[in-house]
């Protein structure tokens, strides 16, 4: 099989797997992303390294987990202190560029791209600092802007509409007037803030979901979401203790959908782009997402967890070299991008002196899978201690430090709503799980390292009274957009 020479990689933030056409949501349309599926390749078990911005995107970039960068949350980010994929591949002569989302410590540091057009980093170098108060004993503030982020869900036009317009118009640009000039592959990364909330979206987009036709969540009401400690923690954080009536969910999950629909509508404007200057032949085209969103799923809104509407990702390609039709149910991550992308464009492996988590996915695409282990990890914001998820086939066990396990079976349960750990049944199935989980991480000193580091960062910046002074961040200011 041919390989590609180019490669376009669309990358969104917040849209959880389940949320597309192809992966089989009921109303949620995805026509481009759907066709990149149909005519590509899915991977219907992917996995995020960890389901917050920054330590995911970290994590696609190095193929490398969490705990073995220190890049823990949204204020300690990727600096380009671990080698990435597009370091590797600039340094080997391809022209990698960044159109768009980024989420790395800032645009005037090197972080392996040859060029970087109306890119989005972490606010003022710093980030979101009051998730490092997670790690103080007073530990992270109760925010009543994020319920009150959700609580604007409907018609309108948010700033991350006009900068993922921005984005398409850019990579449109480069497309027409830059990639002609290349003579060596070239890779372009597409990145779209969305469907990140605000869940507000132009009237258009909102009214393709009436109300009345939106699936309800999974246990969206008090009375039927679980009661767990470190879930109550979470939602004590994030102000959704308080019932949410049925009106709140429809409209957050009616602008969630409005939203992945205008950014595949972005898409297919890229796609139809290069279909025109005859590049489809010859460039692969890759899809996915930093991490979901609960959108009221088990009573929560956001990402921080790690029930599957957090931590699965959707991930498509199509190209030269790719069969048509592909579904791969071998689980998948995110680490495995790196290898995975070095060797798209078909001009060089990755090198071997640098030890990375994941693994090509090449063999899997062309059909030669084998089991693997899933796994994923949190240590952000809303969260008191680390969690962990790790997956063996169906099974998936979900590990609090210092509060209760999760075990989920995802073949008969797959909204998760049934947790086993207590049922003695699956008490050795819970052993061998941990074993494989501490064969990967350390879950106590992992918790404690990050913390620590953590806590470190906080005291730099001054403690927690000058943090919460300083900041109130539920959403990432997209750079200023030119008329």
């Amino acid at each position: 099989m041919s390989k590609s020479k180019n490669l376009i990689f669309f990358l969104s933030d917040n849209h959880a797997r389940s949320m597309l056409g192809c992966y089989g949501h009921p109303i949620v349309h995805t026509p481009n992303l759907d066709w990149i599926s149909e005519t590509g390749v899915r991977f219907d078990n992917a996995y995020c390294a960890s389901s917050l911005c920054c330590p995911s995107r970290a994590a696609i970039a190095t193929g490398l987990y969490p705990h073995q960068t220190g890049y823990w949350d949204n204020g300690i980010v990727y600096d380009g202190k671990y080698p990435s994929w597009h370091g590797q591949l600039r340094d080997n002569g391809t022209t990698a560029v960044a159109i768009g989302k980024l989420h790395y410590l800032s645009g005037e540091i090197q972080q392996g791209f040859s060029d970087e057009i109306v890119t989005m980093h972490i606010l003022e170098g710093t980030g979101d600092l009051i998730g490092l108060l997670r790690a103080t004993d007073e530990g992270v503030p109760k925010r009543p802007s994020f319920r009150e982020m959700y609580a604007k869900s409907g018609i309108g036009e948010a700033p991350y509409q006009n900068y993922d317009r921005d984005v398409t118009a850019r990579a449109v640009d480069w497309l027409k007037n830059e990639a002609p000039k290349q003579r060596q592959p070239w890779t372009l990364i597409v990145s779209y803030a969305s469907p990140h909330p605000p869940f507000t979206v132009p009237e258009r987009f909102y009214n393709m979901y009436p109300l009345e036709d939106v699936p309800m969540p999974t246990q969206w009401d008090t009375a039927n979401r679980p009661d767990h400690s470190a879930l109550n923690h979470i939602r004590r954080v994030d102000c959704l203790e308080e019932p949410v009536d049925e009106d709140f969910v429809r409209r957050t999950v009616a602008g969630y959908c409005g939203l992945i629909t205008h950014v595949d509508e972005q898409i297919g404007k890229v796609i139809e782009v290069a279909r025109d200057i005859d590049l489809l032949d010859t460039t692969c085209l890759l899809y996915t997402s930093d991490h979901g969103e609960a959108a009221g799923n088990h009573g929560m809104f956001g990402k921080s967890t790690l029930y599957e509407h957090s931590i699965g990702v959707p991930l498509i390609m199509r190209g030269p070299g790719i069969p048509k039709g592909r579904v791969v149910k071998e689980i998948v991550s995110h680490v495995d991008l790196f290898d995975t992308i070095l060797e798209t464009p078909g001009v060089m492996e990755p090198k071997d002196d640098y030890q990375r988590s994941g693994i090509s996915l090449w063999p899997a695409i062309r059909g030669k899978t084998k089991a693997r282990i899933g796994f994923s990890e949190v240590h952000v914001k809303s969260t008191k201690n680390a969690a962990y998820m790790i997956r063996d086939a169906d099974m998936k066990l979900i590990y609090h430090v210092d509060a209760p396990k999760q075990l989920f079976d995802l073949r008969a349960d797959p909204m998760e709503t049934q947790d086993l750990a207590n049922d003695p049944n699956y008490a050795d199935l819970i052993i061998r799980l941990e074993v494989e989980l501490r064969k990967i991480v350390d879950p106590e000193a992992v918790n404690v390292r990050a913390k620590a580091e953590q806590l470190k960062r906080a005291k730099n910046h001054g403690g927690p009274k000058a943090i919460l002074k300083m900041q109130n961040i539920t959403m990432s200011p997209p750079p200023t957009v030119e008329a």
